[in-house]
């Protein structure tokens, strides 16, 4: 009989131990969300592929128009404060609140999708389906010092920016002989 409960404690601690560090790779590893802030009308096809992070499945309209469907996660972008406490949390209870972290992290995000018809120029004519609420001024604030490490968006080569015809009109008489 003591051999029988030693067996189950020694299995009951090798699931927990098996289990444990699962919620927290799920929360370290997630799919980034869609930048709504620069996903607008008038923007290029490769700018909105860019802030959805993919190319979608594109079908023609006629008349030039195509409509591409976006398909994403939203609610599911990878989270290492989540993972840090549930880590600690599996260190204070020895694992036993893991299976609970592993449902909460299994049920995280959910899935969206959104139409953008783009014109013969591959300008965004219209944009269908999700778009999210506004972002609040703390989120603002956040994610304007998060841009300070983040990879920056492709240049729209169509147009140069306003404060670069100065630039490009002194380059232009240095160079006329």
């Amino acid at each position: 009989m003591a051999i029988r409960i030693l067996l189950l404690i020694t299995l009951g601690l090798f699931g927990a131990l098996n289990l444990s560090a699962c919620s927290i790779a799920m929360a370290l590893h997630g799919t980034p969300e869609p930048d709504f802030d620069h996903i607008k009308i008038g923007s290029t096809r490769e700018q909105i592929d860019f802030d959805f992070h993919h190319t979608g499945d594109a079908t023609a309209m006629g008349d030039g128009k195509t409509e591409v469907t976006y398909k994403y996660e939203m609610g599911n972008a990878s989270n290492p404060a989540r993972a840090s406490i549930y880590g600690l949390y599996d260190l204070l209870y020895i694992g036993i609140p893991e299976p609970i972290f592993t449902l909460i992290e299994l049920f995280q995000g959910h899935d969206e999708e959104t139409r953008v018809v783009f014109g013969p120029d591959n300008r965004a004519l219209e944009i269908l389906g999700y778009t999210p609420p506004p972002p609040s001024d703390a989120l603002k604030a956040a994610r304007a010092e998060q841009e300070k490490f983040v990879r920056k968006r492709p240049i729209d080569q169509a147009s140069p920016p306003a404060d670069s015809a100065p630039a490009i009109q002194s380059l232009q008489e240095t160079t006329t002989p």
